[in-house]
């Protein structure tokens, strides 16, 4: 990747915020469900435990609403891929990807 397009990404906020974060940025490929379809379901569950017949009351509220559940997901919610674990209790028994 040349510096043009590095450039070009650090000038973006989400870019600039995983990159002042230590996270590298990967894609997924166009048209492979393999990948695609794990993040779909993702959405389809967010959609399904949160937002499915909710309002919320400001941008603020589904800000607050969102990351209570993304906390819950990731360290209450036991998951069928994972053998009943969450995802917490999985990384805590993985060295971090970089």
């Amino acid at each position: 990747m040349g510096t043009k397009t590095s450039k070009k990404k650090a000038e973006h906020l989400f870019e600039r915020m995983l990159i002042e974060l230590g996270i590298k940025h990967r894609y997924t490929r166009p048209y492979r469900p393999q990948t695609n379809g794990k993040v779909e379901r993702f959405w389809r569950t967010i959609e399904d435990d949160l937002l499915y017949e909710t309002t919320f009351d400001s941008s603020e509220h589904l800000n607050d609403e969102l990351l209570q559940y993304l906390y819950y997901y990731n360290h209450e919610r036991p998951h069928q891929a994972l053998d009943g674990r969450t995802p917490a209790d999985l990384n805590q028994n993985c060295p971090r990807i970089t």
